[in-house]
């Protein structure tokens, strides 16, 4: 990456990515159970990521308290890619990508409660907005709000928490290495969980294992959605301000909708597309800048 134009390119790569990933699970859990998926996923991005520190020497500096911690946002990861990925089992791939997306707005909401951070009025705003598109993306559905949106929400206050911790935790340790421990944590506490409640011999089956769908779905979300959009989105931060990076990755949801119309034909009811269109736009609203958002409450004093 050599200007900003080019940085910008590589996150709408894999934002692209992680829209699509939706429909990829979707498909591959049909074959492999979700939690057995989740340890393959982490497991082969867990080695990946082992590998790209090997050239840079990162592998070098681990202390109990860098694992410690990585354990910690390992187990909010887990928490938010179990809940997301069972809830693909019962919701609409179109569903679970602007429910997910929600855990933007979560984050404000979370840090008042737990951590007695101020809400500013624009966040308040958009969360507002996110929430009445929520009702309306779910209530205008064949089924209402059901159990997969409910688990898809969960899902989404873990990665709220992740992003939560994650700010006040990555300062401390060097970032491959966190999320090295993170992956590992992941995929570890997958496979136990499938051990306890799935029938893990589909891990051991070439004929699942090998399946193009499994295969494919496992391939690009844990080297091009995990390991490449971890170091992609490092290097474009040293090009891009981290709330031009933020608005692009609202498109992850528009993303995992376009995706399910083209290979599922799913598609939304016209009240859920306004649900769609004001959880984005609510999403964008809560991620102003304070200095946008006070040139605009300026421009309305003046009007």
């Amino acid at each position: 990456m050599n200007s900003s134009k080019t940085a910008t390119l590589w996150v709408f790569f894999i934002t692209f990515i992680w829209g699509a990933e939706f429909v990829l699970i979707h498909n591959a859990i049909e074959f492999l159970e979700p939690h057995s998926f989740n340890a393959v996923r982490f497991g082969v991005a867990f080695v990946f990521m082992a590998l790209c520190t090997v050239p840079w020497k990162k592998w070098r500096g681990f202390n109990k308290g860098l694992v410690l911690n990585g354990c910690f946002l390992g187990l909010l990861l887990y928490l938010g890619f179990t809940f997301q990925t069972l809830g693909l089992l019962y919701t609409t791939v179109s569903n679970c990508g602007f429910i997910t997306s929600l855990n933007v707005v979560l984050v404000p909401l979370i840090a008042l409660v737990l951590l007695k951070e101020p809400l500013r009025v624009f966040t308040g705003v958009g969360v507002s907005v996110a929430a009445g598109g929520l009702y309306l993306l779910t209530a205008a559905g064949e089924i209402p709000f059901n159990v997969g949106d409910l688990l898809t929400l969960i899902g989404a206050v873990g990665f709220a928490l992740h992003l939560i911790y994650t700010e006040k935790l990555a300062r401390q340790h060097e970032a491959l290495k966190l999320t090295l421990i993170q992956l590992g944590t992941v995929s570890m506490l997958s496979f136990c969980t499938a051990l306890a409640f799935e029938d893990v011999n589909g891990l051991l089956d070439i004929k699942v294992m090998g399946n193009p769908t499994v295969l494919s779905a496992i391939l690009i979300t844990a080297i091009l959605g995990t390991g490449l959009a971890v170091i992609v989105q490092t290097l474009a931060q040293s090009y891009l301000t981290a709330t031009r990076v933020a608005l692009i990755f609202t498109l992850e949801p528009v993303f995992a909708a376009l995706t399910a119309f083209l290979v599922l034909n799913e598609r939304l009811p016209a009240a859920a597309g306004l649900g769609a269109f004001l959880i984005i736009n609510g999403i964008i609203i809560s991620e102003l800048p304070l200095g946008a958002q006070t040139k605009m409450l300026f421009a309305k004093g003046k009007s």
